[in-house]
């Protein structure tokens, strides 16, 4: 059994209940974003490609 409910079907963007989509048989994925922590073992990952994009980092008040 799997984790979610809802997923994407990468190839044709439909959403579905099943992990293979019936419309036209490729994979899916789920459509929920990742959990969001500052202080995540990621964080340092996700820092590094703000950085790189260009974007400005996130500075706690």
């Amino acid at each position: 059994m799997s984790d979610h409910l809802l997923y994407r079907c990468a190839a044709c963007d439909r959403y579905t209940l099943k992990i293979q989509c019936p419309a036209c048989g490729g994979p899916t994925r789920t459509p929920h974003p990742g959990r969001y922590r500052p202080g995540g073992r990621w964080g340092v990952y996700r820092r590094k490609l703000q950085d790189a994009a260009g974007r400005a980092p996130m500075v706690p008040e």
